[in-house]
C-alpha cells in the first residue's frame, strides 16, 4: 500500500487500541510501539499563468471570466466567490470584503487586469443592483414552470470550471487549481516572499503556505534533470 494508506490504517487501529485500553480490554496499546511512515507530500496540479490567460481569452461568457479572474488573481476559494455581494467590489481597489474560512473577513486587492474583467461583468449582468445583492446568481425553472433566481452555490462554480476544462481539453482543471496558480505565480514574482503569499491567500499558518515552495522546488528538479541526458 501507499504510505498515506498505511498511515490511515495505523491511525484506525491506534484509535481502536485506545478504546480497548480505556475499557480495560487491553493492558496497553500495541500501536504506540509502531512508527508511522512519513506522510508523502502531494503537490497540487497547478495551471501556469499562460494557461489562465488563454482560458480568459477563449471564454466569451462575462460571468465565467469574472469567476476565473477572482480565483486566479484574487486567490479566492469558490465559497468566497459565491459569498460576494455587489457592494464588496471596488473598481479602484478590488474586493473590500471577502468572507473566508471560519467567518474571517479581509480586503483583497486585485490587479488591473482582474478589475477590468469583474467591472465588465458587473456592467453587463448586474447593472443597477443594490450593494447587498449577490454578485453571482443562478437562474432556474421551478416546478410550476416559472423562473427564479438565487445566489450561486459552491457546486455551481465547480460545474462552470469543469465545463470550461472540458471545452479547452484541460480535463483535470478544478476551481482550487486557480488558487494554487495564484500562490505559485506570486511566489515567483516576489522572489520567494512567503509572507506576501500568505497574506494574499489569507493563510492563518504560514506552514500552509510553504507548499508553494515545494511546488517550485519540484519544478527545479525537473529543470536540472537535463544533466541526466546524454550530451549532443
Amino acid at each position: 500500500m501507499q504510505a498515506n494508506s498505511i498511515r490511515v490504517r495505523l491511525a484506525t487501529l491506534g484509535s481502536f487500541g485506545k478504546w480497548a485500553v480505556r475499557r480495560e480490554k487491553l493492558d496497553r496499546n500495541a500501536l504506540d510501539l509502531l512508527t508511522r511512515p512519513r506522510r508523502k507530500a502531494r503537490l497540487p496540479r497547478v495551471p501556469r499563468l499562460e494557461t489562465v490567460e488563454r482560458l480568459l481569452a477563449e471564454s466569451r461568457v462575462p460571468r465565467e471570466r469574472a469567476i476565473i479572474a477572482l480565483e486566479s488573481y484574487g486567490a479566492l476559494r469558490r465559497s468566497e466567490v459565491v459569498a460576494l455581494d455587489v457592494g464588496d467590489y471596488d473598481p479602484e481597489f478590488g474586493l473590500r470584503r471577502v468572507q473566508g474560512k471560519s467567518g474571517a473577513k479581509a480586503a483583497v486587492p486585485l490587479p488591473a487586469v482582474a478589475r477590468a474583467i469583474v467591472s465588465e461583468y458587473l456592467a453587463k449582468e448586474r447593472a443597477g443592483c443594490g450593494s447587498h445583492e449577490p454578485m453571482f446568481l443562478v437562474r432556474y425553472r421551478t416546478r410550476g414552470g416559472g423562473w427564479e433566481e438565487r445566489r450561486m452555490a459552491n457546486h455551481r462554480v465547480w460545474k462552470i470550471v469543469k465545463a470550461l476544462g472540458r471545452r479547452t481539453h484541460l480535463f483535470e482543471l478544478h476551481p482550487h487549481a486557480f488558487r494554487h496558480a495564484s500562490g505559485v505565480e506570486l511566489h515567483r514574482r516576489t522572489g520567494g516572499n512567503l509572507r506576501a503569499v500568505q497574506e494574499h491567500l489569507r493563510h492563518t499558518d504560514i506552514q500552509t503556505t510553504t507548499v508553494y515552495t515545494r511546488i517550485t522546488q519540484h519544478e527545479l528538479r525537473q529543470v536540472v534533470s537535463v544533466f541526466d541526458k546524454p550530451g549532443s
